[in-house]
């Protein structure tokens, strides 16, 4: 599943499987067993819930919720701290379990606990996957689909405006001045920028303004790729994820994440372990990556950003040959990094966000901003919607939002 390395020489490898992965935690903490046992049941349980509502389409009430699976709002509105504190004493065992805090972007003392626990049962029950060709080629297989299936894709072709008539969307139109009409617009724009720059200012009601302004911005990531000329056995990486923690405090190293230094929490990511083929034989793809605030970066000059970000991904680099392969600086062929301003480039998020608004108590799934837009005939879909971000979650919101269009065309609701 994982690997750990903490400051004081601590390093575990975490196990997939719901068994497995409860069988090594009580191994490492025999003096916390009954709280894992108990932890472990309430997850089963919030699984049950899940699998309940998804069983149901969705349809539910609350009172059914409440009596069947009680767990789910329960664990909806608190902290994850606040959850961990009800089953475990053991600072280490919390800061372990907690070790994929930076999948959600935020620490325990602030995080959603109905995120992470979903999160960590998905991964047990159901294990997690690697696309053969990078993510590229399950992007490049969804658009063949929706191609094969009747649909146009439009390369290059930047949507400046979202046209209204009659208070409903009524088309597009692109930076260079092309307009297509239709009745529907299905925006993975972020939220904010699709009701404050692409609508008509005045077709943007109140209330959702406030929706959209609530919640706080997530953080950007900061990766370096690297290419090495060794296989990984050779370089002794035994894990395909390594987190590398320089303290045991999450609310520290999240605080590094507002500073241009050295992160205290990242990942080392070798994909050879997965995908043997990412790479030629006889080397090693690695990409180290950790969490930075966006905001950060819009106040660098021009002629310092390179500076910045390279004695950032040499301090990155310098971690790992403290830690988990003291020798890479001579096995690197290659290496590049990306900053919040590379995300912002590619995605056109605010900030660069990664997983869109924090997923914090009050902004967990439940409460997220949901696919319905700002207007008739607008759907918001991506990471700033409904489940957060991930590649599962947004696939399982875009098919929320193309249900929900579906339904309103079915009905005639335009």
């Amino acid at each position: 599943f994982y690997r750990s390395i903490y400051p004081d020489g601590y390093d575990v490898t975490i196990p997939f499987g719901l068994e497995e992965y409860k069988e090594k935690f009580v191994e490492l903490f025999p003096h916390e067993k009954k709280g894992i046992e108990e932890f472990m049941e309430m997850c089963q349980a919030v699984l049950a819930g899940i699998e309940y509502i998804a069983s149901r389409g969705g349809k539910f009430s609350p009172q059914e919720i409440l009596k069947e699976h009680p767990w789910l709002p329960r664990i909806s509105g608190i902290t994850l701290s606040d959850l961990f504190d009800k089953f475990f004493k053991d600072k280490k065992l919390i800061a372990l379990i907690s070790q994929l805090w930076g999948y959600v972007g935020l620490p325990p003392d602030q995080m959603n606990a109905y995120v992470y626990v979903a999160m960590i049962i998905f991964y047990l029950k159901w294990g997690a996957a690697f696309p053969e060709g990078r993510s590229h080629s399950f992007s490049h297989a969804m658009v063949q689909a929706f191609k094969e299936l009747g649909g146009d894709v439009r390369y290059n072709a930047l949507v400046n405006r979202i046209l209204v008539e009659n208070e409903r969307v009524a088309g597009v139109e692109l930076i260079n001045g092309d307009v297509y009409q239709c009745k529907a617009v299905i925006s993975n724009v972020n939220p904010i920028c699709t009701a404050m720059k692409m609508l008509p200012q005045d077709k943007v009601p109140e209330e959702y303004l406030r929706k959209i302004y609530a919640p706080e911005i997530g953080p950007s990531g900061f990766s370096v790729y690297i290419g090495l000329n060794a296989s990984y056995e050779e370089l002794g990486l035994s894990a395909h994820e390594t987190f590398i923690n320089t303290t045991y405090d999450m609310n520290e190293a999240f605080e590094t994440f507002r500073k241009l230094e050295p992160p205290k929490y990242m990942v080392a990511a070798c994909y050879n372990h997965i995908y043997e083929d990412i790479s030629p034989p006889g080397t090693t793809q690695l990409v180290l990556t950790t969490l930075q605030m966006g905001k950060l970066w819009q106040n660098i000059s021009a002629d310092q950003y390179f500076k910045v970000k390279d004695r950032i991904a040499d301090e990155m680099v310098s971690i790992v040959e403290k830690t988990i392969c003291p020798n890479i600086r001579d096995y690197i062929e290659v290496a590049e990094a990306a900053t919040p301003l590379t995300y912002y480039r590619y995605s056109k998020n605010i900030e660069g966000a990664i997983y869109g608004t924090t997923q914090d108590v009050t902004n967990g799934p439940m409460l997220r901003l949901k696919s319905r837009g700002a207007i008739p005939g607008l759907y918001q879909v991506g990471a700033w919607t409904n489940f957060g971000g991930g590649f599962s979650t947004t696939i399982v919101g875009g098919r929320i939002a193309a249900g929900m269009y579906l339904k309103d065309k079915k009905e005639d609701r335009w």
